[in-house]
């Protein structure tokens, strides 16, 4: 087969160029995201009861709903959120499970129970969970002219729509402002003058808001509509409605209230560099292109706001996820190409062949192109991952072509013609190479099939790696042969060297001189090391378990954290603190900010559809990393020294990256029944974790309680006025809450609420809500005071439920340790000194719980990668013995990268195990070819010595032609260079320091051990003649 290629060097270039022709027709067609698209097995039962305090909603909505759909099967776990007027229960199921059959089957287990739900909840909304629904681009609009009310209506009339209908879009969410609405507020004074509830003011304003539908009347000829009209159409229709007739003479609305065609009131506030402002966030539907749907959404916008926004609003953009996916791809692109020319830099300086060095060099660039063909089959992305696979691929895709191109070069200098000695050097290498091939993808597609999230996330690198190396190897069994037997010239003895320039041959002559000694010394240095084998091996073995000491020193986390150019600083005042006096707070934090050069962009917000106005954020974007002098880390950690002294509020300055609600990496959940305990537990264990050096950003999450006005319908009094619980509260309600009326308010397409409301110089104290004045059945009119208890109490703003459990939870950030650090000296130390009651317990939730399931995956996929390699060396080498001998390379790999990850301040983290996953199919390849080569001597009839020797002096320079290519390939990795380049670094150093120490060991101890082995089958063989 080899043969024909050889001799169809047309056929065989086709063959090739078919395969780079469907890459590059992929290519384009490829997605773009910053991470893979992936769809985890999550389900959300969302209820909204509006008004409804957060321990209500967790009796009357929460608890029925989570005890109900815990039967559904394949359950991984359940979550559950509970606010005011809020309640969200998450199902994880196990991966693999259809999304979209769970999310049928919660929705009916959901409907057997509705009618146990109070009736006046909002309908449960069943859906799956998208994590890619999270905002790709924010953006901020502010004017010096305007108020942030009439931005937003401007904003939701003429942008909104158009965005909304962009591809690829699925939200387009506004906040920063009230919506407009109609704004009746009801004086009580003047209610009570008159003698007038407020339930009869809600009924006569829906009662003259509405057009009915009368009937039709009919002729022989005609049949006409009738209706009755009384839709408003203005606000002067509003103030002229009749509530009442008092002394003989109507009653008129404007005559009890004021009403106003205004902004619902603010429960949500931004400010952008200091100018108030409304925000925009735009999400997109999943597995859409994110950089194309920001590029139309951003076109859209530059549209929009040429064509319709006055020229007063200004626009900025705050979160835009596709200039760090552009320059990230670019910055990949860049270590590819240079790590490319590294390798093949190597590759000249060992062969001083430019024909050569090009003919192996070909493998790189066709095996990449090629593999977006698969890429785009197996509906793939160009994403971080699969990017890094490719950057990682660079490395070691030039290996089996340089060591089949330097094979040929041996067979010509033994006589050959060009045809012969590339078929035969093909011929010599056909096993060694497959072996390897197979060894690697043995790594990578375990690494590529692991289970959980990680799995999800690392299938794109592993099989992308995959398929590169799948086409490299055909390109070596393929291209590299026929190119060599038709392109490579036989130069005689001086002639290459005269066709280069002189300081060219200077250093290639010096380089060769070098390595020959090298060669040299490495010969001498086996001839006596055959002599004392054990002692070398026992010497190798003992640095290994020293380094095995050293891995303690080494900090662990989940993924290392990279400058992404944004981070946010969230605030947090005391429950109960207004939206006036959050703005008042912040602003000093926002001047600090706009002090740093390096920041761009300030967007603050307050409050929120879910957020009190107590909680919020800055979102802060960085300039270019090119553009500043300090990293974004470095920024961060001033800003937390800068901001420990704001005693007024909680402020935590943490990145975007992480969990899905918080990214900090240390996070800690108390569970148990009785709140207060969890609570007395949770404040005492975060105030142990602040003692703890490093420690920062201590947080206990769903504790502070808030203070709460409770009423309690007196059931005898309100009877007496036809009256009962319900009938006050819904009254309540209307009156405090704001809560819009039946009916609403009509412009052109847009329909706006009618909130009715108590004034707001009568909703003060409780003395104002004592005086809400009621009427009954009978219309006799009665105070609430004097059918209810009112007085002042507190409960949680947020309650969080883990496994059906009340959960409180505890969030930390480290600084100068690593999260692995933290989280050891809490589950040793800490959590034992609490000595909790029986029924209370911890886990480890988010990022910390997630990283101990990341690395259990890794560790799984390490072993089933051991034992494929196994497998397939022993199918390889027909022998149950030699893969024990080739595979004892691995262990050596742990030295380099254990000194590696020291030497560079790094730590074990998900991307530094799978760096090491990697290593056990990298190092075997150096073990494959010098075993492969002696067990051709050993055919010749050479001992065992003999073989060695030969075998360690044939494989020396295509061992260290493809480790130094593929270390030099990966430096660009290992530096950090490039935007996000942080997250991938720790896999860098330890392909570098793994396959160095693993090289220099491999050469030493696998021919010794080889060498045994041989001796005692030798000895066995003539035992059994004997």
């Amino acid at each position: 087969m080899i043969e024909i290629f050889i001799k169809r060097p047309v056929f065989t270039t086709m063959f090739i160029f078919v395969l780079v022709v469907f890459g590059l027709w992929s290519y384009p067609r490829l997605g773009v995201d910053l991470y893979p698209d992936v769809e985890l097995p999550m389900v959300s039962v969302t209820v909204r009861y509006e008004g409804t305090a957060p321990e209500e909603m967790e009796t009357l909505v929460t608890k029925p709903i989570e005890n109900r759909i815990s039967q559904v099967s394949g359950i991984k776990s359940i979550t559950s959120r509970i606010q005011e007027g809020y309640s969200q229960t998450v199902l994880e199921f196990e991966i693999g499970t259809d999304p979209r059959q769970m999310a049928s089957e919660v929705r009916e287990k959901v409907a057997s129970i509705r009618r146990r739900l109070p009736d006046d909840i909002d309908e449960p909304v069943v859906q799956r969970a998208d994590p890619s629904s999270s905002p790709i681009a924010t953006y901020t609009f502010s004017s010096k002219e305007r108020s942030t009310g009439e931005i937003r209506r401007i904003l939701k009339e003429l942008a909104v729509d158009d965005l909304q209908m962009i591809e690829g879009v699925s939200e387009v969410s506004v906040f920063g402002a009230g919506d407009r609405a109609i704004k009746i507020r009801v004086d009580m004074e003047k209610l009570q003058r008159y003698g007038i509830s407020f339930q009869t003011v809600l009924d006569r304003v829906n009662s003259a808001n509405i057009n009915t539908p009368g009937g039709k009347i009919k002729d022989e000829n005609n049949t006409i509509t009738i209706r009755t009209m009384g839709k408003f159409n203005s606000v002067d229709d509003f103030k002229n409605v009749v509530v009442a007739n008092y002394g003989g003479r109507p009653v008129f609305l404007t005559d009890l209230a004021s009403v106003e065609d205004g902004w619902e009131e603010e429960e949500t506030y931004s400010r952008t560099n200091g100018v108030p402002s409304v925000m925009m966030a735009v999400r997109k539907q999943s597995r859409t292109n994110t950089v194309e749907v920001i590029d139309r959404v951003n076109q859209e916008l530059e549209v929009i706001a040429e064509r319709d926004l006055p020229p007063d609003i200004h626009m900025e953009k705050v979160d835009d996820q596709s200039r760090f996916i552009r320059e990230n791809i670019n910055d990949v692109w860049f270590t590819i190409f240079f790590g490319g020319f590294l390798a093949l830099l190597i590759t000249y300086l060992f062969l001083g062949d430019l024909r050569a060095t090009l003919i192996g060099g070909l493998s790189i660039p066709t095996s990449v192109i090629a593999s977006f063909f698969l890429m785009k089959t197996m509906d793939f992305t160009i994403n971080n991952m699969s990017l890094m696979g490719l950057s990682l691929a660079v490395g070691f895709l030039i290996d089996d072509a340089i060591v089949l191109v330097e094979n040929v070069f041996r067979h010509r200098e033994m006589g050959k013609d060009p045809f012969r000695s590339a078929a035969d050097a093909t011929k010599e290498l056909a096993l060694a190479i497959l072996a390897t091939s197979m060894s690697l993808l043995a790594v990578f597609v375990p690494i590529g099939s692991m289970g959980e999230t990680i799995g999800q996330y690392f299938k794109q690198f592993g099989l992308t790696v995959a398929f590169a190396l799948i086409f490299s190897t055909v390109a070596a069994y393929t291209l590299t042969p026929m190119m060599a037997a038709h392109w490579l010239k036989e130069t005689k003895k001086g002639e290459e060297g005269a066709s280069r320039p002189q300081w060219v041959s200077k250093i290639l002559d010096n380089f060769n001189q070098g390595f020959e000694s090298v060669r040299s010394f490495y010969g001498e240095f086996m001839k006596v090391a055959i002599g004392h084998p054990w002692k070398l091996i026992l010497i190798s073995f003992a640095t290994l378990v020293f380094n095995i000491f050293l891995m303690p020193f080494l900090g662990t986390e989940l993924q290392p954290v990279y400058d992404s150019g944004e981070f946010r600083v969230t605030m947090k005042g005391p429950s109960g603190t207004s939206l006036e006096q959050m703005k008042k707070w912040s602003a000093p934090l926002e001047d600090i900010l706009m002090e740093y050069p390096e920041i761009q962009v300030e967007a603050m917000f307050l409050g929120g559809p879910r957020t009190p106005v107590n909680e919020g954020g800055i979102n802060v974007k960085m300039v270019p990393s090119g553009e500043r002098s300090r990293g974004m880390l470095d920024v961060m950690s001033e800003l937390r020294r800068r901001f420990a002294g704001e005693g007024n509020m909680q402020i935590n300055v943490m990145t975007n990256q992480g969990g899905r609600r918080d990214s900090r990496p240390v996070q800690i959940g108390l569970r148990g029944n009785d709140i207060k305990k969890l609570t007395d537990y949770a404040n005492e264990l975060a105030e142990k974790i602040r003692e703890v050096p490093g420690a920062s950003d201590v947080e206990v999450i769903g504790a502070d309680p808030e203070p709460e006005i409770m009423i309690r319908t007196d059931p005898l009094k309100a009877s007496r006025f036809g009256l009962d619980n319900g009938s006050v509260g819904r009254m309540v309600q209307y009156a405090f809450q704001g809560k819009s009326t039946g009916h609403s308010y009509t412009i052109g397409n847009n329909d706006y609420d009618i909130i009715l409301q108590v004034d707001k110089a009568d909703r003060r104290t409780l003395q104002d809500i004592e005086n809400l004045p009621l009427s009954g059945t009978n219309g006799e009119f009665v105070r609430l005071g004097d059918v209810a208890e009112v007085q002042l109490s507190s409960g949680p703003t947020r309650i969080d439920r883990e496994g059906r459990q009340r959960q409180i939870a505890i969030y930390a950030n480290t600084n100068g340790i690593s999260p692995g650090a933290l989280l050891d000296e809490i589950e040793s130390k800490l959590i034992p000194d609490l000595n909790m009651d029986m029924g209370y317990r911890y886990k480890l939730i988010g990022d910390a719980d997630m990283m101990n399931r990341v690395f259990g995956e890794i560790e799984k996929a390490v072993i089933l990668a051991i034992i494929l390699i196994y497998m397939v060396l022993a199918a390889e080498f027909e022998s149950f013995t030699q893969p024990f001998i080739i595979m004892m390379s691995l262990p050596f790999a742990l030295i380099g990268a254990v000194l590696g990850l020291l030497v560079a301040n790094q730590t074990i983290n998900m991307m530094s195990l799978i760096g090491f996953t990697m290593l056990l199919g990298l190092v075997t390849k150096n073990a494959i070819l010098l075993i492969d080569c002696a067990n051709r001597a050993r055919e010749r009839g050479l001992s065992p010595e003999e073989a060695i020797l030969e075998a360690c002096s044939l494989r020396l320079r295509p061992i260290f032609m493809t480790t130094l290519s593929t270390i030099i390939g990966m430096i660009p990795i290992a530096l950090g260079l490039g935007e996000g380049a942080e997250l991938r670094q720790s896999m860098g150093v330890v392909l570098i320091g793994g396959l160095t120490t693993s090289t220099l060991l491999t050469l030493v101890v696998v021919p010794l051990i080889y060498l045994l082995a041989e001796r005692r089958k030798d000895r066995q063989r003539v035992n059994s003649i004997s």
